[in-house]
């Protein structure tokens, strides 16, 4: 799971730069939807993940996820923060994301 997590993240950001190279309103919404499904395959992954989530709290301290839940944590976060700045571009909102 966290190569297929790091393989989404690749492909979300392939198609942030078509975007960006592109930059028309039906592309953009063909990106918001990539990236809602991306989105929401990195969440189902990090609520099914069934491997070991966290390591030993005694040696780094208060809350520690192994390496491979990390990623997936990490990167549906990422994703998730992407997914919002994407729906504000395409609402007027805040045009961060694209320029």
């Amino acid at each position: 799971m966290p190569l297929l997590a790091i393989i989404i993240d690749i492909i979300t950001a392939a198609a942030y730069f078509f975007q960006i190279r592109a930059g028309s309103l039906p592309i953009y919404s063909l990106g918001i939807i990539i990236q809602a499904v991306a989105t929401l395959m990195l969440i189902v992954w990090t609520f099914t993940y069934h491997r070991k989530k966290y390591r030993n709290p005694i040696i780094f301290g208060f809350f520690t996820a192994t390496i491979s839940y990390g990623i997936i944590l990490i990167s549906a976060a990422v994703n998730a923060l992407v997914l919002v700045l994407y729906v504000m571009n395409i609402m007027g909102i805040n045009n961060v994301i694209f320029r």
